[in-house]
């Protein structure tokens, strides 16, 4: 711990490091540094422009200063300062391509979203100061600890609200795919791997300040959790951008992880140190899991950009015969992101389920309750496989589909490298999934107390499952290797080569393909209230038409109805002027008059009862 002593009413400034903010830092640093490396080759068109990438890459040192504030701070403005140098280093770095008015609006999108997230963060803070008299996050969790109410309660609810805008829980993701879409493929990595992750970390944080938080707190995250799971799976699937696409999938992934985060606050709340320890370690892992396998898969969609100028899935195809290392490293990461073995995503979300499916004597309710949480969340691993299906086999095997997009090459090693670092560590935390395991199992000390049975007594019967678990994914690796090779025998072993019947036409293109919305579209007519799609189309004319099309896009519910909304409102306001005379004294005299009553109407009840 650092002390430094400062005036008042700031007091002493404390920072410290412990096992959680210790997990955090040993990984999103190095991973900070992997996407710096990855920056030199995506970043190479701008080497001879007039932009500076020295303030590129002094943003992107400004952003891992940022984490070791966040993850040390023991004091809340130690704690702010780190939260806002992260949101407006991530800001800029986004609009990097500032002269793109989309990227203009993305920018400012995500930057009023974080910044209604601190006004929030900075009410509970308040609301704690002001019994406290102090900033010390210490003292926060001695009145939280000591002070069950409703003022404690609504500090949880400021706080969700706060760290949810952050990490992009639903309904709080409208700005996330936008900003995805508009960054650098490595800023977009960091963002959804790593510095989304405060969000989280503030999360448990403060959960473990809680100490004993009420059972109700562990069924919201829950119930809040399965709600962005579900929808930002369920978006995934309509996407035409790749990178809209794994920003969607961010939100479903926060919310496995929120999962996990709502079963230990109902250990804890129900007394039940293996649950808790269950929820928490599964939660932490996924979180884990998430950053390696996601940077893997934006900075595979970088290098289609790089090289095809475009993350239109609909417009790309066989990009698997001319970029081989990066179709492998994308497949890999689809795998692990659909939570399939014996890749790390399966590891996390099993610890989840082992959670779910509890023994704890509690009551039948509950279980069914959780049974039911299960049984959702395998339904939102069933649609990330399928929407990590369509988006590889539309991109990456069949034919290009669009003659004017560039002949694609592999990329170069600055941005390969970088894959393949991220791709060994999905496969190793997947084969030894022990390894993340002994990383959670010091967070998961603070979260039971010094007064409960150690992480590793509690851990004990998950961990041998997770070696059971690595032993059979470790063999399951193996036997695809000797599947791949025996494979490659025998067909150099043949001498024949044929083309692909084509049902007895033959001279097929690539019009002829399936598109990604005719791949999905029978699943997304099933969901057509959450799936909102536009079409934009033109009936062929003539014999032999040539003009015309059909285009489907999925648009974002939340934001299409707040975009609604704030029109009507703004026209609900310019009709209320145009009816009002601006130049009657009688209309400024009211409006002064209702507002004084306001304000002592509001000064009154905060003064109490009049003796």
């Amino acid at each position: 711990m650092a002390e430094l002593a400062w005036a008042y009413p700031v007091g002493v400034l404390r920072v410290r490091i412990d096992a959680l903010g210790a997990f955090f830092l040993v990984w999103s640093l190095p991973m900070t540094l992997v996407g710096s490396i990855y920056a030199v080759g995506y970043m190479r068109p701008f080497f001879w422009s007039t932009r500076h990438l020295g303030v590129h890459y002094a943003l992107l040192n400004l952003t891992a200063l940022a984490f070791i504030l966040v993850y040390t701070a023991d004091h809340a403005l130690i704690f702010l300062l780190g939260w806002e140098a992260a949101a407006l280093a991530a800001w800029l770095l986004v609009i990097w391509n500032y002269t793109d008015q989309k990227v203009r609006f993305a920018g400012f999108n995500y930057l009023v979203s974080t910044h209604i997230g601190l006004i929030f963060l900075v009410a509970a803070f308040m609301i704690l100061y002001a019994h406290v008299g102090a900033w010390d996050l210490s003292r926060f969790g001695q009145w939280l600890r000591s002070n069950a109410g409703s003022e404690r309660n609504l500090v949880f609810l400021l706080l969700v609200t706060s760290f949810g805008l952050k990490s992009a829980f639903f309904p709080f993701h409208s700005w996330l795919p936008r900003a995805h879409a508009a960054a650098p493929a490595h800023v977009s990595a960091l963002m959804s791997g790593v510095i989304h992750k405060a969000g989280l970390y503030a999360l448990v944080r403060f959960i473990f300040l809680i100490g004993k938080p009420d059972e109700w707190m562990g069924w919201f995250l829950i119930g809040f959790s399965l709600l962005s799971a579900v929808v930002g799976a369920l978006y995934t699937v309509g996407q035409r951008d790749l990178k809209r696409m794994l920003g969607y999938s961010s939100t479903e992934n926060v919310g496995i992880a929120g999962i996990g985060l709502g079963v230990g606050c109902l250990g804890l709340a129900w007394g039940s140190a293996s649950l808790a320890a269950v929820g928490f370690a599964g939660g932490l892992l996924h979180v884990l899991n998430h950053a390696f396998f996601k940077c893997q898969l934006f900075y595979a969609a970088g290098a289609v950009y790089q090289t095809t100028h475009t993350v239109n899935m609909e417009r790309l195809g066989g990009l698997s015969r001319l970029m081989p290392w990066t179709a492998l490293c994308f497949l890999v990461g689809g795998i692990a992101i659909s939570a399939m073995p014996p890749l790390n995503g399966f590891a996390s979300e099993f610890m989840i389920y082992s959670g779910l499916f509890t023994d704890a004597p509690i009551g039948a309710g509950a279980k069914v309750a959780l049974c039911f949480t299960a049984a959702v969340l395998a339904f939102v691993g069933a649609v990330s496989a399928l929407s990590i299906t369509r988006a590889f086999g539309v991109a990456f095997l069949g034919r290009p589909r669009d003659a004017s997009v560039a002949v694609p090459v592999e990329v170069s090693g600055w941005m390969l490298w970088p894959m393949g670092i991220h791709t060994v560590g999905v496969v190793v935390l997947g084969v030894m999934p022990v390894l993340g395991f002994r990383l959670v199992q010091g967070s998961v000390s603070l979260a039971l107390g010094p007064s409960a049975p150690s992480a590793s007594a509690v851990l004990q019967p998950i961990g041998q499952a997770l070696t059971w678990i690595g032993l059979v994914s470790g063999a399951l690796v193996l036997a695809i290797q000797a599947m791949l090779w025996l494979r490659t025998r025998a067909a150099s072993a043949l001498d024949a080569h044929h083309v692909t019947w084509a049902c007895g036409y033959g001279a097929p293109n690539g019009r002829m393909q399936y598109t990604g919305s005719s791949f999905s579209t029978d699943f997304s007519s099933r969901f057509h209230a959450v799936i909102l799609t536009l079409r934009r189309q033109r009936a062929p004319v003539g014999y032999f038409p040539t003009d015309g099309y059909l285009v489907t896009d999925c648009v974002d519910a939340v934001e299409r109805r707040l975009f609604s909304v704030i029109s009507h409102g703004d026209a609900s306001a310019s009709a209320l002027s145009a009816r009002l005379r601006e130049d009657d004294p009688r209309v400024a005299f009211a409006a002064v008059l209702i507002g004084i009553v306001l304000i002592a109407g509001l000064l009154v009840m905060a003064s109490g009862p009049l003796q």
